[in-house]
This record gives C-alpha cells, structure tokens and sequence, in this order.
C-alpha cells in the first residue's frame, strides 16, 4: 500500500447533488438527487457497437465539433477515456457518471463534465452522444430543463424515424430516447420491513417505470438507496415521462415519511436499540465491508435524522456513503489500497468519523489514520 496516486482533477469534481445545501423539505430529505438521460445517434453512422474504428473516429469528431461550437458547453472539459488514468476512470464509476463499457475505452470514446458536477456527457458508448443532467432533491423539471438546454443547442442532424422517434441502439430507449431518475433513500420502510410490500404494489401500480437497489457490493444490493426510472419511452412525451416519475416519486417519499413517523412513535423501545447498535458498530467495527458499512450507516442517518441519535449533516453524509467505495478511499488516504486492507481502511475511516461527529467533517477533511497500525 506505498505506491502513491496520481490522477487527473477532471475525475475529482464532486457531483452536485453530494456537496448540495441541507434538506429543504420531506422530499429532498428522501429524493437525494433527480437526473435526466438524453441518447442521441448521429444520421448517417452506424450506432457505436456497429462502428469501425475510423466511423468512431469521425462521429466523436462530429459530436465534439458540434459541442465546441455551442455556448451552452462552454464550461465544460473533455477527455478522451484511453487518456485517462486507470484511478481516474474508477472514480468517474464509483460516481456514476460514466459506464463499464465506456471506462473499456477503444477508438472515440470520450466524457464530457461541467465544472458544477450538474452535467456531463459519454461519447460513443452504446449512442453517439449520451447528455445528462443532475439536480439536487427532487427537481426532475430543473434536470430536464438543462439536459434539454444542452441537447437543442447542438447543430446535429439525429438519427430519428418518423413514426418511432429517435434511434438509439438500445430498442428500450427508442422514441423519446430519454431517461428520468430520482436516487432515493428509504431506510425507514427498508428497516419496518415494509420495503418488500412497496416494492410489490409498485410494480402493480406503476407498470412504465422500474424501482430497484442502487448501491451493491460484489453483485449483492445494499443500503436503502433506491433508483426509479422510466422504463419506456416509445410513444412517451418527455413531460409525460417527468410527471410520471416525479409522481412516483412523491409516493414513496410519502410512504418512507409515513414510516418514519410511525418508527418515531414507537414505545417500545427497539427502534432506538437498532439505531445504537448500528452506531456502536461502526464507531468500533475493525473492519467493514462496503454492503455492510452503507447497511449500517444508512440505519445511523435514520436515528439521526428522528433525533434518536448525534446529529449528522446530510452533506458529510452523503460524502461518506460515497468516499466509503475503494477507489474513493484510495483518494482520500493517497494510495491505492489493496483490496485485502480495504475493509480495515473503511473501518478505520468509519471509527474516527463517529469519534468527530462535526457537522463540517468530510473524507477528504479526515487526514489518514496509520493504516499499518490499523492492521
């Protein structure tokens, strides 16, 4: 673990909705972020999977010129994914903000981000050019808004059919080709027991959009973190699919708060036993893994949040839940960790996290525990 980091400060800039003011309200205190998805392929070209290495080639040249020529992108950097280093594009997915298949890299292939962490943009991954847009809480108008901005800007002619609408190279995303999400957290119907009937009813009630863990260690879901989305788009106005979305939204954000009132109520006792346990956890665990450290840490922000337990911002929070992924931990303690002293180096960060308990701690604020003396 002595080989010391260096990546590109391209892949360093938080998203928008990590470092975003305080919870307003009930639904930005569930809905942690709200995205729109925009695939749009080139006329002309064969979608990427198809392309050879020169039609790659000369479509990022044409999507990248396009770009340039735009105001609306004048804030934003690009690289090409082969120039990146390998830290910088496991950053770049830890955050999600670029694919599997993009972070492969190969001929054309480019990202695209703002200096705000509110847009960005994937060239040549399985679309010519893949616009997104992120807002805090739950603002889907505010995100679509800007990813809309950002796509009417560019003097490209599209791949679209008259009668399906736009092209892309996924069949679901034909029509509309656009994506709406809403990243909740719903730890109070995760720990009632309650999430499997929601999920259930969910899928009776809201047939066109999907619901699903978003966080997974090794495969395995974890945390109470949830994404729903639109899962058609054929046949689908863009504000249909944003109203749609956003109305589901508000339904979940309404159950978890039902259940958090109902768990704050509660007499006997053993809530306020699960929340101190989960704290007791980590603030003396000597090694967690990730599945195990969101689980836990998405328990402590509940208790917190009912004033059960210490207060814990929501912005450390949420930097926490995203510098508790490897390569972030990597970032933050200097060198790349092996994947053997992972766990021990999350634990270690855990612990002295609860030691501070300030509202103003961060990762990136902690310094490095002697992880040696840790193991």
């Amino acid at each position: 673990m002595t080989k010391k980091i260096v990546t590109d400060a391209f892949s360093r800039v938080e998203p928008a909705w990590v470092n975003a003011p305080g919870a307003m309200g009930e639904a930005d205190a569930v809905a942690l972020h709200s995205g729109v998805r925009m695939r749009r392929n080139i006329d002309g070209f064969p979608f990427p999977g198809g392309s050879s290495r020169s039609e790659l080639c000369d479509a990022a040249v044409i999507a990248l010129g396009s770009i340039g020529r735009s105001a609306a992108w004048n804030g934003c950097e690009f690289r090409m994914i082969d120039n990146l280093d390998n830290l910088s594009r496991y950053l770049l997915l830890e955050m999600r903000l670029i694919t599997p298949q993009l972070a492969q890299g190969g001929a054309g292939r480019f990202f695209l981000r703002d200096g705000d962490g509110i847009v960005s943009c994937m060239i040549n991954e399985e679309d010519h050019i893949s616009i997104s847009a992120a807002s805090p809480g739950l603002d889907l108008n505010g995100a679509f808004n800007t990813a809309e901005r950002m796509e009417s800007s560019l003097d490209l002619k599209p791949s679209r059919d008259a009668v399906l609408g736009y092209l892309t190279s996924n069949p679901i995303y034909v029509g509309s080709g656009m994506t709406a999400y809403v990243m909740l957290h719903l730890p109070a119907l995760d720990a009632s027991g309650e999430m499997p009937r929601v999920s259930e009813a969910f899928e009776r009630d809201w047939k066109r959009l999907a619901l699903y863990r978003l966080l997974s260690d090794n495969d395995n879901a974890c945390g109470s973190f949830f994404l729903l989305s639109n899962r058609r788009t054929l046949g689908v106005a863009p504000g249909d699919i944003i109203c749609t979305v956003d109305d589901a939204a508000q339904s979940l954000i309404s159950k978890e708060m039902f259940a958090r009132h109902k768990m704050s109520g509660s007499k006997d006792g053993d809530a306020g036993d699960r929340f101190w346990r989960a704290w007791g956890l980590l603030r003396h665990a000597r090694k967690l893994t990730f599945s195990e450290a969101i689980d836990t840490f998405s328990l402590v922000k509940l208790g917190s949040d009912l004033g059960v337990l210490p207060f814990i911002g929501d912005v450390e929070w949420r930097r926490l839940v995203l510098g508790s992924q490897r390569y972030h931990l990597s970032l933050a303690f200097g060198q790349i960790i092996e994947q053997s002293k992972e766990p021990f180096v999350r634990a270690a960060c855990f612990r002295q996290f609860m030691e501070t308990k300030s509202s103003r701690l961060s990762l990136g604020q902690i310094g490095s525990p002697d992880i040696n003396k840790e193991l």
